[in-house]
C-alpha cells in the first residue's frame, strides 16, 4: 500500500505559509501603532516618487504605495506586504533548491533553518523593512537563476532579469548578491556555461532597463542616495591600516554574528553524527553535490567581494544587518554539508526542525516586544497612544498635512486618516510640497527646531501660528508620558 503520508518539504512549506500567515495577523492585533519602520512606510506612500530619499531605493514603498491605492491604507496591509515578502523569501529558496534536484528533506531544512539567522528569524520579524525587500530580491534572484540554469531561454532570462531589479531596487545592498551570485557560478565548473549561452545578456538587458527610470532619478538627486554613506565610517580612524584592520575585524564579527546560531547548530549536529561512529554518508546525491559546490562558491565570493570592499574604501563600519543579501543562504550550505557528511539524514531533519522551534519561540518573545512595557524605561512605539494625539490636534484646528522632523507620527497619523499628505524632513520635494493647512509637530516642549524652520522660511510658510503642547501616555501599564508640541498653520 502506498505510502500518503506528506513529505519533510511539504510539511515545511506548509509551515511556512501558515506561520507567516499567522504573524501578519498576530502582529496587526498586538499593535496600537506601528513602530519607526512601518510608520515611515505609512508616511512615505502618501505621495508617489520615483525615489524617496534616506538612502533606501524605492521598490518597498512602491508595493505599499499600489498596495493603498488598490485596497486603501490600513495597518494590516502592510503586515501582509511585510511577512508575505518573508515567506515568499523563505519558499524561493526551497524552490531554487529544488531546481537544482536537492531532495525534499534537505531543501525544506534548508529552509526552517533560516529562521536560525537572528537578523531574518527575528530582527525582519521585529522592525525591518527594506533590508526584508532586498533579500526577498536576493532570493527571487537565487530561484530565477536555479529556474534559468535548468533550461535557458529567452522567457527565463527576461524573469531572471526583472529578479535582478527587484534585488537591486529592494536594498542596494542587494547589487552585491548579483555580483556574488554571477561570480560564484562563473568559478562552478558545473555552473559556469549558464553564464556563456546566448540568453544571458537578455537578462541583464532587462535588468538595466527595469532599473533605468529609479536611477535616472538617482542620478538627478544624488544627495538622497548617499545620505547615510556616513554609516559606514569610512577613513574613520585616518590611519589606512587601522581602519582597514577595524574594518575587516567589524566585517568578521558581524558575519559570525550573522550565521553563529546555525553554525553552532549544524557542528553540534555533525558532532553527534561523528559520536554516533556512524558511516560517513552514501546518501548524497551528485546533484546535491553540485549545488553545494555552488553555494559554496556564492558565499566564498561574496565573502571575498566584502573584504575587497573593507580594502579599498576603508570601510569601519559593518552592521549584521547589512549581510542579509549575501548569507541568507548560509542555512542551505550547511544542511547540504550536513546532509554530505552524515550517513542518517535525521541530522538533516533536526537541523530544519531547530529553526522551526525558534519561529515558534518569535511570537511570545514579539508580544513582550511591542505589546508590553514590562521593565522598560523607554516603552515600544505601538504602545503610543496615536488615537488621543489625533483627537487633541484636530482640536486645535482642521488640517489636511502633517510636517515632523521623523515619520514616526505622520506615519501613524495617517494610519488613523488616510487621506491626510505626510511628510518629513528627510522626504523628497519638501518644500515644494508643504501646503496648508498644516500641523507642524516635534517631540518634547521647546521651541520650533531650527530645522523645521528653515524648511517652513524655504517653502514661504509663517513660522509662527498657533502653538501648543500634547502630553500622550503610553499602553501596556507603562507610566511613561511623551510631549509633543505643534505649530498649527490654517
Amino acid at each position: 500500500m502506498a505510502n500518503n503520508k506528506p513529505d519533510y518539504g511539504t510539511i515545511a512549506v506548509c509551515f511556512i505559509i501558515l506561520y507567516f500567515a499567522f504573524e501578519a495577523l498576530f502582529v496587526t492585533l498586538l499593535s496600537q501603532g506601528a513602530g519607526l519602520d512601518d510608520a515611515e512606510l505609512a508616511s512615505n506612500i502618501s505621495f508617489w516618487n520615483w525615489g524617496y530619499g534616506g538612502s533606501q531605493p524605492p521598490l518597498y514603498t512602491w508595493i505599499a504605495f499600489g498596495v493603498e491605492q488598490l485596497f486603501g491604507l490600513h495597518f494590516y496591509w502592510l503586515q501582509i506586504i511585510k511577512f508575505g515578502l518573508l515567506a515568499t523569501t523563505f519558499l524561493s529558496v526551497y524552490l531554487g533548491l529544488r531546481l537544482l534536484h536537492v531532495r525534499p528533506v534537505v531543501a525544506g531544512a534548508s529552509m526552517l533553518a533560516m529562521f536560525l539567522l537572528p537578523q531574518i528569524g527575528w530582527e525582519s520579524q521585529r522592525a525591518l523593512t527594506h533590508s526584508i525587500m532586498g533579500t526577498a530580491g536576493s532570493a527571487y534572484t537565487f530561484l530565477a537563476f536555479c529556474f534559468f540554469s535548468r533550461k535557458p531561454s529567452w522567457g527565463r532570462a527576461i524573469l531572471l532579469g526583472l529578479a535582478c531589479a527587484t534585488a537591486i531596487l529592494g536594498k542596494y545592498n542587494g547589487t552585491l548578491f548579483l555580483v556574488a551570485l554571477f561570480g560564484g557560478t562563473a568559478l562552478t565548473a558545473e555552473f559556469s556555461s549558464t553564464l556563456k549561452n546566448r540568453y544571458f545578456p537578455a537578462a541583464i538587458l532587462t535588468t538595466l532597463i527595469a532599473i533605468a527610470p529609479a536611477f535616472i532619478y538617482m542620478f538627478a538627486h544624488p544627495a538622497s542616495v548617499v545620505a547615510r554613506a556616513n554609516k559606514l565610517a569610512m577613513g574613520k580612524t585616518g590611519n589606512f591600516f587601522s581602519d582597514r584592520l577595524a574594518g575587516l575585524a567589524d566585517f568578521f564579527v558581524a558575519s559570525l554574528g550573522f550565521v553563529s546560531v546555525a553554525l553552532i547548530i549544524a557542528l553540534i549536529l555533525a558532532g553527534l553524527h561523528t559520536f554516533s561512529n556512524a558511516k560517513v554518508s552514501q546518501l548524497t546525491t551528485r546533484q546535491e553535490n553540485k549545488a553545494e559546490h555552488l553555494l559554496y562558491h556564492i558565499l566564498l565570493f561574496g565573502i571575498l567581494l566584502i573584504v575587497g570592499l573593507v580594502i579599498v574604501l576603508g570601510i569601519t563600519n559593518v552592521k549584521d544587518r547589512w549581510l542579509q543579501p549575501l548569507l541568507f543562504l548560509a542555512p542551505a550550505y550547511f544542511a547540504l554539508v550536513l546532509s554530505r557528511l552524515c550517513y542518517s539524514l535525521k541530522y538533516v531533519r533536526a537541523f530544519g526542525i531547530a529553526g522551526a522551534i525558534a519561529a515558534l519561540v518569535v511570537p511570545f518573545v514579539l508580544y513582550l516586544n511591542i505589546a508590553t512595557a514590562y521593565n522598560r524605561f523607554d516603552p515600544p512605539e505601538q504602545l503610543f497612544d496615536y488615537s488621543k494625539l489625533d483627537q487633541q490636534l484636530r482640536a486645535a484646528g482642521p488640517f489636511s498635512m502633517v510636517f515632523a522632523r521623523h515619520p514616526q507620527l505622520p506615519g501613524n497619523l495617517r494610519l488613523l486618516d488616510p487621506t491626510l499628505k505626510t511628510i518629513h524632513i528627510g522626504s523628497p520635494f519638501v518644500v515644494e510640497r508643504l501646503e496648508t493647512p498644516l500641523m507642524v509637530l516635534w517631540s518634547g516642549n521647546g521651541k520650533l527646531p531650527d530645522d523645521l524652520r528653515n524648511v517652513l522660511e524655504k517653502a514661504g510658510l509663517p513660522t509662527e501660528g498657533k502653538t501648543g503642547q500634547i502630553e500622550i501616555g503610553f499602553g501596556g501599564g507603562s507610566d511613561v508620558k511623551r510631549i509633543v508640541s505643534y505649530l498649527y498653520l490654517p
